[in-house]
């Protein structure tokens, strides 16, 4: 018998939809639920052992023993699947005759259900046969069910993307529903499900047997292709930023997802920003096709330069090279997804590290200092110095009689006289390149990742400020970098070269914190400021420069 047999309402859509959503949760509770209810039947059985006589009070026992038994064993059950609970991945899961479970979830597979359940059935991507009782309700994605005579469902029927068949003799007692995917042009939904079980389930963007996948990925290497014709300038400047900055770029592109939403609420709270915002995420889009071309360029020029193929130095085949190993990557079962979403980020950061690259060739010269001094010692020149080092031997080998210093200078106007010093001369720590906004970020993340992990193993996480602001005071004053910073090169010097003590140390990690507080605002700073200076940086008086060479932590 089967009853409210109805098309759902969009009120009713969403409620099925929650029970979808319910029977996906039930895996992520199920632990607690198993326990929970494992004590509820434990008290029920024995209200029920109570009230029956002796001899069924016998045979009850035993036969809970035996079924326990029989689950432990795994004889009754596919899978070594227990027999409260039954959660299987891309297998057929069977629940004999005879057997109880309290509910059986199966994702890429199917579900053949002859004995009782307690709760609920969930498929998703597989179908589900029901012979026996269900306490609660059957749900089906992508799969259809079928109710066979004998059977009793209690809750409600409910098959996206499927149908329902109930035979005769079979009692729902709640709705049948069956929610079809014609309105968004899913029609038949086999190759949806072929894809779910092959693809999603398995964690890979492609798959030998999913035709249409393959049709995407052609038509997205094509459009590379184009990309890579169109604008080969910046593709190639990418493609140098990920040469020289391997690991710049890729922490990058980490960080911008999350640098991205207090940018955006910056904008926002300005007000004129919001204008902006569209641009922004349009930008993004864009960087990350031209990162994702560069990706594949650079994967193909790799390989090309290790195996010594002079054809793969071209740009195209390059491109086609990389797609091509990326392919392979992509149908191995979780590696897939795990490659996509790392060729996305570095494309991503790539992009970025490139722009602001390009911005600092394009911002203006630094001035001369007054007097022909020069802000940062240079390197002296081979040939100037074989000039300087041959006059000096003229000048010796004639001598010239040198008045005292009294007469030289008497007669002589002030204002002409030889200067007593030269100009300053910065000290040579100085000389080194500032530390841009990225390479900074990405030490700070990599700092930040190490003290949670501590402050998590000694539970000193009430106490995490604290703790952050000792360890970047003291390797500040120990080593003059960060176990990060050491790790991308960087040092933190003051103005005048020497390095930090601690109390500006202290008073560096205290500004940190409110560079912090002011929606990153301190840190942001270091983008548009013409000598990369933080906000932190401006009141202790510090910059951050780039090394050549990381000093070793510890010398033995």
């Amino acid at each position: 018998m089967v009853t409210n047999s109805t098309r759902p309402s969009g009120e009713e859509f969403m409620k099925k939809i929650c029970i979808v959503v319910f029977g996906l949760a039930l895996v992520l509770g199920l632990n607690a639920q198993t326990d929970r209810n494992t004590g509820t039947a434990e008290q029920s059985s024995a209200v029920s052992n109570n009230k029956t006589d002796t001899a069924q009070s016998a045979e009850e026992p035993n036969a809970t023993e035996t079924q326990t038994n029989t689950s432990k064993s795994g004889h009754k059950f596919r899978h070594g699947i227990r027999s409260n609970t039954q959660v299987v991945f891309r297998h057929d899961v069977e629940l004999k005759e005879g057997d109880t479970a309290e509910v059986v979830v199966v994702i890429g597979g199917n579900a053949r259900v002859h004995g009782k359940v307690t709760d609920s059935i969930v498929a998703i991507g597989g179908d589900i046969d029901v012979s026996n009782e269900v306490g609660d309700s059957v749900v089906a994605v992508l799969g259809n069910i079928h109710v066979k005579p004998g059977a009793k469902i209690k809750g409600d029927v409910v098959a996206v993307g499927g149908h329902i068949q109930a035979d005769e003799g079979a009692t729902i007692e709640g709705e049948t529903n069956e929610v079809e995917l014609g309105a968004i042009g899913l029609d038949k939904p086999e190759w949806l499900r072929k894809w779910f079980a092959q693809c999603v389930v398995l964690a890979r963007p492609l798959s030998p047997g999913v035709g249409w996948v393959w049709w995407f990925a052609g038509m997205a290497l094509l459009f590379y292709a184009l990309v890579a014709v169109a604008v080969p300038r910046p593709v190639q400047a990418c493609v140098n930023e990920l040469t020289a900055r391997p690991a710049t770029t890729f922490l990058a592109g980490l960080l911008t997802p999350l640098v991205l939403p207090l940018v955006m609420l910056v904008l926002a709270i300005t007000g004129i920003g919001l204008l902006v915002i569209p641009f922004l995420l349009a930008a993004l889009v864009l960087g990350a096709i031209l990162g994702k071309v560069a990706f594949l360029e650079w994967i193909g020029l790799r390989i090309g330069t290790q195996a010594g193929l002079k054809a793969l130095q071209a740009p195209l085949l390059a491109l086609l090279a990389g797609a091509a190993i990326l392919a392979l990557l992509y149908m191995v079962p979780v590696i897939g997804v795990a490659v996509f979403l790392i060729a996305g980020i570095w494309g991503l950061g790539v992009v970025v590290v490139a722009a602001a690259a390009g911005w600092r060739r394009e911002g203006p010269a630094k001035r001369v200092p007054p007097g022909g001094g020069v802000a940062t010692p240079a390197a002296p020149v081979a040939g100037a110095q074989e000039t300087k080092v041959a006059e000096a031997a003229t000048v010796s080998a004639t001598p010239t009689p040198v008045a005292p210093a009294s007469v030289a200078n008497e007669g002589a106007d002030p204002a002409v006289r030889a200067p007593v010093s030269g100009p300053p001369v910065l000290p040579d720590v100085l000389a080194f390149p500032r530390a841009g906004f990225w390479e900074r970020m990405g030490a700070g993340l990599l700092d930040i990742i190490l003290v949670s992990v501590f402050c998590t193993m000694t539970r000193l996480g009430s106490v995490g400020l604290l703790v952050a602001l000792a360890y970047f005071a003291a390797m500040w004053t120990w080593k003059g970098t960060t176990i990060g910073g050491l790790l991308l090169g960087l040092k933190v010097v003051r103005y005048d070269g020497r390095r930090l003590e601690v109390l500006p140390a202290v008073v560096r990690g205290l500004a940190a914190a409110f560079s912090t507080i002011v929606l990153f605002l301190g840190f942001l700073w270091i983008v548009w400021d013409p000598e990369k200076l933080a906000w932190h940086d401006k009141i202790a008086g510090t910059v951050v420069l780039r090394m050549p060479k990381s000093a070793p932590l510890v010398l033995v």
